[in-house]
Order: C-alpha cells, then sequence, then structure tokens
C-alpha cells in the first residue's frame, strides 16, 4: 500500500497521517512516499541531510496495532530521524526489527527507495530479492511491485 505523506525537512510521519487510510490493516506492506525521491538525482546533499522519517509513535502503531503489515519501505536514507536516533537509542529500527520486545514477528525495512512508478496505481503484490550477504543483516534488494493497470 502507498502512503502519500509529503513532508518537509527532518518531519516525521505520523499515526494521524496513517490513519487518513481506510484500507491500512488490511496491507501487509506500507511504502511511504515522503516525495523526497525527487532529490537523490538531482540534490544528493539535500536528499542524504535532514530527510523526513517515521515518528518513534508511529513505528510502534505500525508494529502492535497493524497485525498484517510486514514490511515498510520509504524514500529516504533512513526509516529514522539519525539524530533523534541517537537520543532514543534507534527507537524506531528497534520497533520494527526487535523479536523479543513485541509480539509480533520482526518486520521488514526497506530505504533509499523510489516510489514514483507506483504514485496513483493500485498496488496487487510485491516482492523482493535480496543479495545474500553471510554474516549481515542488511542487503542491497530489488523490490519488484506488481501494480492493476
Amino acid at each position: 500500500m502507498l502512503i502519500d505523506c509529503p513532508v518537509g525537512p527532518n518531519g516525521f510521519i505520523t499515526i494521524e497521517k496513517l490513519e487518513e487510510y481506510e484500507e491500512l490493516k488490511e496491507a501487509d506492506i506500507l511504502i511511504f512516499n515522503t516525495s523526497h525521491w525527487k532529490y537523490r538525482e538531482n540534490d544528493f546533499e539535500k536528499y542524504a541531510n535532514n530527510f523526513p522519517s517515521v515518528s518513534p509513535d508511529a513505528a510502534e502503531y505500525i508494529r502492535t496495532k497493524l497485525p498484517n503489515c510486514k514490511a515498510v519501505a520509504i524514500d529516504t536514507l533512513s526509516i529514522e530521524n539519525l539524530t533523534e536516533a541517537k537520543e532514543n537509542g534507534y527507537f524506531v529500527h528497534h520497533a520494527f526489527l526487535d523479536h523479543e520486545r513485541y509480539e509480533e514477528p520482526t518486520m521488514l525495512i526497506y530505504e533509499d527507495i523510489n516510489p514514483e512508478p507506483l504514485i496513483g496505481k493500485k498496488i496487487i503484490s510485491a516482492f523482493t530479492a535480496p543479495l545474500r550477504i553471510k554474516n549481515h543483516d542488511a542487503s542491497v534488494v530489488n523490490v519488484v511491485v506488481q501494480i492493476e493497470e
């Protein structure tokens, strides 16, 4: 499910923004379109700094209130505000990845994606093909999405 959430520099995707989408509870992946992807090719300095992210409250909401959701994707370099993350112990990442704190299974995080081809389209399915790297918990992936024509 594509969630349009254009927020400015250092802005947050909030619970209130998520709840604008009625079909949220059925979604198994949330793809956040903050519109920040537009800077990646022509202004990488702007793209790499002060980017929007998921708020800690929204991360916990997704993990605890959306049991069908198995993954999140965002069009920024990180799902989390890195300045705030240093202060709060990387809460957002732990909200998605910590399998001991939550009853729900670990969620996948996809960062630095380009949602442009999905804007205005209905997503039917999505899957990823990771590059397997021994003893690493992160990898480059290709995200393949089937859309309704």
